[in-house]
């Protein structure tokens, strides 16, 4: 199992997206983060409370941040689906954000 995590932990190293994919890779390689590392990393930075991130960590906060806003628009697509819409608006979010409990902390986050 330890050297599965470790196995793994290099994949992610590997194929973050700031390094040049291998030259003798056959399939184009798949990035593991879609959102710019670089990017992720000063968000972080502007929080006092973190002094070190490791990559791993960037690596995972990017993914975690993915897969968030692909669950929330998801949800608010099956809102503009219903009301035989094909553009989501900001009403859609808000409706997600208010009949999912696990989004209860953005409630107020849209409002302008």
């Amino acid at each position: 199992m330890a050297g599965e995590e470790d196995r793994n932990s290099q994949d992610l190293i590997e194929n973050e997206p700031d390094s040049a994919p291998a030259a003798d890779d056959s399939e184009k390689s798949e990035r593991v983060v879609k959102f710019p590392i670089t990017r992720i990393k000063t968000i972080i930075k502007t929080d006092p409370d973190v002094t070190m991130a490791s990559q791993d960590a960037v690596v995972l906060i990017g993914k975690a941040t993915e897969l968030f806003i692909q669950t929330l628009s998801k949800e608010a697509f099956s809102y503009t689906m219903q009301a035989k819409r094909k553009t989501v608006l900001k009403r859609d979010v808000d409706l997600t954000i208010d009949h999912i409990d696990a989004l209860a902390f953005l409630e107020g986050c849209l409002d302008g």
